[in-house]
């Protein structure tokens, strides 16, 4: 089962069923704006083997130019429960969401759209692909967030920030190994 409802920082076991899920989203994307991107990956902690994670899973798109999102169909986008999230302003990155409630805002999917190849695609892919080439570091990281969603159960956004230190390690370390 996916969802959390916002700003409720709490973590699940690791569960096999996140890849199919994420293939189905993938079809979907691709019948949806397949037209307009380039790749579609599984990232975030439901991408790394064995790990707990928030029952949420992280989609990275990857589009040529930030100014193919606005070819998107939102209409056609929205009717498969998927927003773009406006207020969230990242440069260079466009973020959507896939909710199960609207009401309660239970968020099931975080969409990250971002330039194929740029830097946001090659942190949040060297990322995921360092930690599942390093289970000890993984296990390190699981540690932390749990750690974290205790200390956080109510504020993802303090929670993300407190992980953004590791984070940056973390891509360090892959980026000095050569990845």
């Amino acid at each position: 089962m996916l969802g959390l409802n916002k700003d409720v920082v709490a973590l699940t076991p690791y569960r096999q069923e996140w890849k199919e899920l994420f293939e189905r989203e993938k079809a979907l994307l691709d019948s949806l704006i397949g037209e307009h991107i380039v790749d579609i990956q599984h990232i975030g902690s439901t991408a790394i083997e064995g790990i707990a994670a928030k029952p949420m899973l992280d989609v990275l798109i990857g589009v040529r130019s930030m100014d193919d999102v606005e070819k998107f169909d939102k209409y056609q986008l929205r009717d498969a429960d998927i927003y773009h999230l406006g207020r969230v302003e990242i440069e260079g990155k466009a973020v959507f969401a896939k909710f199960s409630d609207l009401e309660e805002l239970t968020k099931t999917h975080v969409y990250h759209v971002v330039e194929y190849g740029g830097d946001w695609w090659k942190q949040h892919t060297l990322f995921r692909d360092y930690l599942n080439e390093h289970p000890d570091i993984a296990w390190k990281y699981e540690s932390l967030k749990k750690e974290l969603a205790l200390k956080y159960p109510d504020n993802e956004r303090q929670y993300a920030e407190a992980k953004k230190v590791f984070v940056d390690e973390v891509l360090k370390l892959a980026m000095a190994n050569g990845q």
